[in-house]
Parts: structure tokens; sequence; C-alpha cells
């Protein structure tokens, strides 16, 4: 794996098109060893696009269907989920141990056992820089010279060591002479979706994705067919509950205990384990559209074994009754919004003493953008440029402006770090806030912007000390991104925040496939959260208004408003 992977950390809601076409011949070879007969397959190996095409071994252990992968190959997805970080593997009878390079963080393969053991599960796999649990502060990229952090407001709580015990599911990994191998779905599961990445594989390649399938790759990957055995729909439905009972952040508030156990609960799983993808997939679908329903959680891409047509008749009639409702409650603002400003809500504007700032998603930084040169106005689709461009514009020689506004009423999220920058645009200092509900490990993350491209980080970059009066509208219709904002702002007495409660959203989207080749995505095991008297509390509930908004049309009556804003002086 010569490329090295691209990773996203953004919180946001990933939907990947697929479609379907040909692929390479697979060399097999087989084996017969001591206790278990070792089946070698060598497979096209697809790193995120077509044109990075390389080779990989698969293994099938016994005849079984369930493809697994050496624990060289893991070393090689290992080296590759970060460009500054090298580990090193080694064997000590029935154990494969990964160690960090420099460090005394480890992964231990005890096969004799059946478990995976980290000493610390986020220092183990973590990026080289920031906090033991990354919060979204970029270390590198288009956007990474506009932060500084400040270690001073910075803490880091380490994980609880880790032992994934796989018996339970019925999961094995093998040690046969000189070969160690684990399921690669295990793997995908376990350590490459840490960096929001996963595999998919359909029996004739695999593909590495950063999670989206591209048109050109689904047409490779829909072209192959394939039954789904008893023995293989077992590994299956067992590794859906291994990962889910791990990696979903919201177990607690779902009176979840065991995935297997609310499986059977919701009575589907029966069609789960069954030998009919189809209907495996559609009712995955379904339970995550009617149990989870959560926003964050949501079904993707069927497997290659799907029928397409028998699925996607039966998606078109899955929805969570939470969705329903929040489509629903959104349609009243944007109704309201678009008959305020027919020809569109301008990102600035100036009403009287006032500034409106207003986005309905938090845009990754981009590449294309030079974030030190002066804004202009075709760049305000862009969160960061938007609040440069406003910060020149509110303090401009002999500015009207005393109120400012951030206008998030319909701001549904995105991008973590573009959050970010938003919260300390205000508060000068910001900071994010997290914690691995698997582990137990907890990070804040403090830091200073640069907002007029000056190179320093100083009192000229945010608005809070130029005596401003600084507002924030919020809606149920504020999620995600757009949820932990005014939560940051809610903890801070420098802003005020008008209009309902937020609508939640506290997990950031965590990415993943299934044995069977579905994607989907959940409510992960990273949980953004507000720091306060040393403990850190779930914004799940969203942020309460300091002055309630009755109405909704005099949410966008931005002259009403402004003479609101200016009695409450």
């Amino acid at each position: 794996m010569k490329r090295k992977i691209r990773t996203i950390t953004a919180l946001i809601l990933t939907v990947a098109i697929l479609a379907g076409c040909s692929n390479t011949p697979a060399k097999v070879t087989t084996t017969e060893a001591g206790t278990h007969s070792i089946e070698e397959k060598n497979v096209p190996f697809y790193i995120e696009d077509v044109e990075h095409k390389e080779d990989i071994n698969l293994y099938y252990v016994d005849g079984s269907e369930v493809p697994y992968i050496s624990m060289d190959t893991v070393l090689e997805f290992l080296q590759n989920m970060h460009e500054a970080v090298s580990y090193e593997l080694e064997y000590d009878g029935e154990h494969a141990i990964f160690t960090r390079e420099g460090t005394k963080f480890t992964c231990d393969f005890d096969f004799e056992n059946d478990t995976i053991t980290f000493f610390d599960f986020d220092a183990f796999l973590k990026g080289d820089a920031g906090p033991i649990v990354n919060v979204g502060i970029p270390d590198d990229g288009a956007a990474a010279a506009l932060f500084e952090e400040v270690e001073i407001f910075s803490n880091d709580r380490y994980g609880k060591v880790m032992t994934f015990d796989l018996k339970p599911y019925e999961i094995a990994i093998i040690h046969e002479g000189d070969g160690y191998y684990a399921p690669l779905q295990t793997i995908s599961d376990l350590i490459l979706t840490y960096n929001v990445d996963f595999t998919l594989c359909n029996g004739e390649a695999v593909f590495y994705l950063p999670g989206v399938l591209d048109d050109d790759l689904a047409k490779i990957y829909y072209s192959a067919s394939g039954t789904r055995t008893e023995e293989f729909a077992k590994f299956d439905y067992n590794e859906l509950c291994f990962a889910l009972d791990h990696e979903y952040g919201l177990k607690e508030i779902h009176n979840i205990t065991s995935f297997d156990d609310f499986f059977f609960e919701c009575g589907v799983r029966k069609k789960l384990s069954g030998t009919d993808q189809t209907k495996a997939d559609i009712a995955l679908k379904q339970f995550i559209d009617s149990q989870l329903d959560d926003l964050h959680s949501v079904f993707n891409n069927r497997s290659y074994m799907s029928d397409e047509e028998t699925f996607e008749k039966a998606a078109e009639e899955s929805q969570g009754a939470w969705l329903l409702r929040f489509k629903d409650n959104s349609e009243f603002f944007y109704e309201a919004r678009d008959k305020a400003f027919p020809e569109g809500v301008p990102p600035y504007e100036e009403i009287g003493d006032t500034a409106y700032i207003t986005f309905d998603h938090f845009t990754h930084a981009s590449d294309e953008i030079d974030y030190m040169s002066e804004p202009t106005e075709d760049e305000l689709y862009d969160t960061i440029r938007l609040m440069q461009y406003a910060r020149d514009k509110i303090l401009r020689p002999q500015s009207p402006i005393k109120n400012v506004v951030m206008d998030l009423s319909i701001n549904m999220g995105g991008d973590a770090q573009s959050a970010a920058y938003v919260i300390a645009f205000y508060l000068g200092l910001g900071d994010l806030s997290l914690v691995n509900t698997m582990t137990g490990a907890a990070g804040v993350a403090a830091y200073k912007i640069d907002s007029n491209r000056d190179g320093e980080f100083n009192a000229e970059d945010y608005l809070s000390l130029k005596g401003l009066n600084l507002y924030c509208l919020i809606s149920p219709s504020s999620f995600s991104s757009g949820n932990l904002v005014p939560n940051a702002y809610m903890m801070s007495p420098k802003v005020t925040l008008l209009g309902m409660t937020s609508g939640g959203g506290s997990c950031g989207v965590h990415l993943m496939s299934t044995a069977g080749g579905s994607i989907i995505q959940i409510s992960g095991y990273r949980r953004i959260s507000i720091f306060k008297n040393g403990s850190f509390y779930d914004i799940d509930r969203g942020a309460t208004p300091d002055f309630g908004i009755a109405k909704i049309e005099d949410f966008y009556d931005r002259k009403a408003l402004t003479e609101y804003i200016d009695n409450l002086l």
C-alpha cells in the first residue's frame, strides 16, 4: 500500500451513491497445515478510487467464506493510517503484538484466547499531534495555520485498557504454522474506522474507502455476485453485534446493553442473521431508521448481494419517526425564511446597528482557498471565509455595528474544524471537548484563531473584547455542529442565545461497513461534550436559549428582531 490513506474528521451526514462492472480474476492457492486448512486468494485492492489499485492476499480457513488477512497486512494498514506514525510487529508464541514506535502503547492479538487487547486504544491509534481524543483541531491542511492550541487550558484523560473478547461473538482469530490471521471485517470495524475509514469485500476485490464509494468503484463492486450461506450470515450478524456493542455512542441513552438482545426485542434478529441478503439489508435499514432514529445513524448503501429493485422499493417506505418530525419542523423554518428572503438569505447582512451572519452548513476547509488572503464575496459559501469577511466588515473604521447575530437556526451540521473556528470567532479562546464512550478517554483542546490573517493570535481576531453584543439564533433545526456551537456559547457569559432549544446531536458520525458488504453510519463513540467544573457533559439534549422567540416568522423579520435586540440592552 504505497499511497497514504486519506482520513475524514468531519461531523457530517455522508451518503455514498453506488451503481454497478468487471473484476480481475483472483489467484488462489491452498495449503494443508496442522489444525487448519488455509486457502490463500490474491485479489485486486482499490484504495479510494480505481486509479490506485494494488493487490491484497485474503485467507479462507477450513473452507469458510469469511475473508481473513494476515498480521503483516494489518501492520501495513496501521503504517498507512498516519504519515508521521510508525508501528512495529513481533510474534511471541500465540501472540502477535503491535507497538506504536517510540511508545509503550501496544495492541496484543491473543490467538489462544481470541482476544485483542489495547493498552490504550486512542493513544495507539491517534495521529501524531493533538490530544489523546481527536477533537477536530487541524494540525495540517489548508486551515492549520489559522489555529493555535493553548496547552494550559487543554487536558487529556487516558482511557482504560481495552480487551475485546471475540469468543462471545464466535469470531475466531487463527494461528496456523507461521501464519497469524484475523477477519478482514474485524480489523475494519475495530481499527480502520478509528479514522472513519473502512473496507468492503465482494469476494473478488477489496475496497479501502474514506466514506464514499465513487461511481467507477461502484461498477466494479456491484459487478460481483454471491450467495449468503448460513455460515457467512452467522459471521456477518455476530460481527455486526460486536461492532455496534462497542462503537455505538448512544447505547446508554437508548437503554441498550446488547445489540443481539436489542435486535431480538425489535423483531429483526432472524432477518439480520438469515441467508437472504436483501432481507438482511432491508431489516438493517428499517432498524436504523425506526429504532436508532438519531439522525446521525443512516443506512447508506446496500450489499452487492442485495437485489437493487427490491431493496430500493422497501427503502422508500422506511422512515424514522424522529427524522420525520425533524424534517417537518425544519420545513416550517425554511418556509418562513424563504418568505422573508424570496431571493435567498444573504450570508452577511447589516440591519441598522446589527450584523447578521447566516449559514446552514459548516464547510470543510478547502485546499483551493488561500485563507491568509483578503476574503471575497464569492467565497462566502465557505464558513471560515465568511467569518473572516464578517470580521472585516464589523470591525471596519466608523462601523455602526453594535450587535452581531450568528444565525444557526437552520444549520444542520458539518465540519468540526469550521465549527471550532466559529466558536473562537466570538469567544477568543475556544475549546472542543470530547469523550470516547468506549474507552473512557476524554480531552479538551483549547485554542485561539487568526481571523484577520496577520499571522498573530491576539484580541484583534475575535469579537468578545470589542464592546459588541453577541447573539446566536437557534432552533430545533440546529443540529450536530449546529448544536455544538450554541452549546459552547451557552457556557460563556459573552454570548446571548435567542430562539428555541437547539436540536441536539452529540456523537460524531462513525462510518462502517458490514461483512455482507453494506455501508452504514452510526452515532459513534466520539461524543462531543461540554467541559464544566472538571466534568464532561453530553450536549444531545440541545442548548436552551436565554430569550425565547415564540413565532417562527419572527426569526426572520430582521427589522423587528433588531428592535427587539436593541431593547434587551
